[in-house]
C-alpha cells in the first residue's frame, strides 16, 4: 500500500530518512542480537542502486546509547512500527536475520495493524517460523564466560571485541539484552501476512534445517520461498555474494517489478 510522501524527520532508529521514491525502494533492515547499524555493510553494497537499504539503530546502543535496552521483543517491535511507519511512504521490504527475523515479523504485522500497510516482501534469515521460536536454544542461564565462548563460537561479533576486558564490557549488556528479550519472546497468533515472505538459512547452523525453514510458509497467503546456503550462522559474512544475489533477485520479483 503507498501513502502520502510529506517529508518527515528520521526517526531515533533511523540515520536517516529511507530514499523511497519512483526510483528508489527501501530495505528496512533489523539487526541480530548485538547487531548495529552497520550489521549488513558486507552485502549492502551488492544491492542494485534502485534499493535504498537501512539498518535500524535499537535503543541502548551506538547513538541511542543513554536509552534503557529493549525487555520485550514485540514491545520493541510496536515502537519501532510507530516510530519508522510514518516514513515509509511507498514500496519497501524488510530483512531480518536470527533475533532480527523475529523482530522483522512482529514488525511488520504492527505494520498491518495499526497502519494498514505491509511491505512489498518479507526477507527472513537464521531463524525457524515464530511459532517454533520457543523450542530454540536459551541464553539466559549462561555465565559471562560461557556467553563469550558461545557468541564467539557462533560469529558475528569480531572476536578482539570479545577478547578485549573493556570492550567486551561495553557490548556484554547489549548482547546479553538482546538475547533475553529472545528468550522471553511468546508468538501470540493472528491471521497470516498476505505479503511474500522469503526464508533463508544455513547448512552449518545447528539450530535450522530446511525442514525449520519452511516452517515460515504457513505465516503468508503469499508467495513463499526458502532457500538454504553454504555457511554458519553468519553465513553472509564471510561469503556476501550468494545471499545479495538472491536478495536482488526476489527484489526485482517482488519489489521493483
Amino acid at each position: 500500500m503507498t501513502r502520502g510522501t510529506t517529508a518527515l524527520p528520521a526517526p531515533p532508529s533511523l540515520h536517516r530518512v529511507p530514499r523511497g521514491g519512483a526510483r528508489q525502494a527501501p530495505l528496512v533492515c533489523l539487526p541480530f542480537a548485538g547487531g548495529g547499524s552497520r550489521s549488513y555493510d558486507d552485502w549492502q553494497g551488492l544491492l542494485p542502486r534502485s534499493v535504498d537499504p537501512v539498518t535500524v539503530r535499537l535503543p541502548g546502543r551506538e547513538s541511542r546509547l543513554i536509552e534503557p535496552l529493549p525487555t520485550d521483543l514485540r514491545g520493541l517491535a510496536v515502537g519501532l512500527a510507530r516510530e519508522i511507519g510514518p516514513v515509509l511512504t511507498g514500496t519497501f521490504a524488510v530483512f531480518g536475520h536470527s533475533m532480527g527475523a523475529l523482530l522483522a515479523f512482529e514488525f511488520v504485522r504492527e505494520l498491518r495493524r495499526s497502519q494498514g500497510v505491509q511491505p512489498a516482501c518479507l526477507f527472513v534469515s537464521g531463524m525457524r517460523a515464530p511459532d517454533r521460536a520457543k523450542d530454540v536454544r536459551k541464553y539466559g542461564h549462561l555465565t559471562d564466560d560461557e556467553l563469550r565462548t558461545e557468541i564467539e563460537q557462533m560469529g558475528g561479533t569480531d572476536p578482539a571485541v570479545l577478547r578485549d576486558p573493556d570492550l567486551w564490557e561495553l557490548v556484554r549488556p547489549i548482547i546479553k539484552s538482546d538475547l533475553a528479550i529472545c528468550d522471553e519472546y511468546a508468538y501470540q497468533a493472528e491471521e497470516p501476512l498476505s505479503c511474500p515472505v522469503v526464508a533463508y538459512g544455513s547448512t552449518e547452523d545447528d539450530e535450522l534445517d530446511q525442514d525449520l525453514l519452511e516452517t515460515w510458509r504457513g505465516h503468508t497467503t503469499g508467495d513463499f520461498a526458502a532457500r538454504m546456503f553454504e555457511g554458519d550462522h553468519f553465513y553472509f559474512q564471510k561469503r556476501p555474494d550468494p545471499l545479495a544475489m538472491d536478495l536482488v533477485d526476489r527484489l526485482y520479483r517482488h519489489v521493483l517489478d
